[in-house]
């Protein structure tokens, strides 16, 4: 008999995975624009030290039996995919089964890599990394997880910097569990971080540098910045969804799923990671609850005789602040941290540092996919 064919849209912490984990049951194609996985939760660091974690891995070094094409899919259906890929060419790839995992864009591609190949996104973080040593002041925009996480290694780095960390809401970590905000920012004021809190940044612009040594804010405040981080505003990446299936698409670009997370009214396709509009934090620690519920059940449909009456498992969203759905881990350097996990919240550097903080989760991305 022959194998069914999967077909992986994106390559990131849900999709990479999901090829990776498929690579020899199904005959299963990749497609992605770059050649590379980026640990996401790495870039901190990487800023500061754009060579201290071997966070890139390219696909062909996991990927197997697996196919991948360079390339962005510009129109779906249910059984096919039309590609752009890398090098002009046009392909329709035809499949049994797709699964969309293109996940979130930055408005700032420096803090979610978007760089075609790895000597691309190295020589970008360098160039980085260049300007921020020789910056009198630095301006980090966004105070979620990414923001803190990066002021708290810049100030540990960089240490004769100025940080002033820039934040629209009235509390750092507004999204994070509830502890975590006083914590963060006691955290910071020791270290001499400069919290601007409930204003936003109107000079530059998104993504852009500082051209005359300062940032302008909402209130008009005037901050010293030689350098700008942009770690605020992400969307997710499905406006080729939108495109082929406009019903399935809400306004703010999140896919509708059912309980199985498949694409609502298409049971070949399933959608995973920050894509899906299930009301969850946009975290790879559930990215990869996805991954496990959606390879379960495509097991199964691949294992059928008759996939229209195989008896799927249900997928249980992980609701911020309720089960799974409490695990998150923030970062404070290379040595501290914040750790919520389903029985309590924790300000202890010990399991923080273990955990995530020593390498930022690179060294178990890397094993998961059976690489050292």
């Amino acid at each position: 008999m022959d194998k069914k064919s999967v077909l992986v849209i994106g390559g990131g912490a849900a999709g990479h995975q999901i090829a990776y984990q498929l690579r020899d049951i199904a005959d299963t194609t990749l497609v992605d624009p770059k050649t590379y996985w980026e640990v996401p939760m790495a870039v901190p660091r990487l800023l500061v030290e754009p060579d201290a974690l071997a966070a890139r891995i390219p696909y062909a070094s996991f990927i197997g039996s697996a196919q991948h094409l360079q390339g962005r899919v510009t129109a779906l259906n249910d059984a096919s995919a039309k590609v752009a890929l890398a090098d002009g060419s046009q392909q329709t790839l035809s499949f049994d089964y797709a699964v969309i995992a293109t996940g979130s864009a930055s408005l700032d591609p420096i803090i979610k890599a978007q760089a075609p190949t790895e000597l691309q996104r190295a020589a970008e973080l360098l160039a980085l990394n260049k300007r921020l040593r020789t910056a009198r002041a630095v301006v980090v925009v966004g105070a979620g997880p990414v923001g803190v996480e990066t002021a708290a290694e810049l100030r540990e780095s960089l240490p004769n910097v100025e940080v002033t960390l820039v934040h629209g809401e009235g509390r750092v970590l507004d999204k994070a569990p509830s502890k975590f905000a006083g914590w963060a920012e006691k955290y910071l004021r020791i270290k001499g971080v400069n919290l601007v809190l409930g204003e936003t940044v109107t000079t530059p612009s998104v993504s852009k540098q500082p051209g005359d040594g300062k940032v302008i804010t909402s209130t008009g405040r005037i901050l010293p910045a030689d350098a700008i981080i942009w770690a605020a505003g992400i969307r997710p990446a499905t406006a080729f969804v939108a495109d082929s299936w406009p019903d399935a698409v809400q306004a703010n670009g999140l896919v509708k799923v059912d309980s199985y997370l498949r694409v609502a009214s298409h049971p070949t396709v399933f959608a995973v990671g920050d894509v899906t509009n299930l009301p969850e934090n946009r975290l790879a620690i559930v990215a990869g609850l996805h991954v496990k519920s959606v390879v379960g059940n495509l097991k199964r449909l691949i294992a059928a005789e008759t996939p229209s009456q195989t008896k799927l498992k249900p997928y249980k969203p992980a609701l911020p602040g309720k089960g799974s759905g409490k695990l998150m881990i923030v970062s404070l350097g290379r040595t501290d941290g914040l750790t919520s996990v389903p029985f309590g919240q924790f300000r202890i550097s010990f399991l923080a540092r273990k955990i995530k903080s020593h390498d930022l989760l690179v060294g178990m991305s890397r094993k998961a996919l059976d690489l050292r």
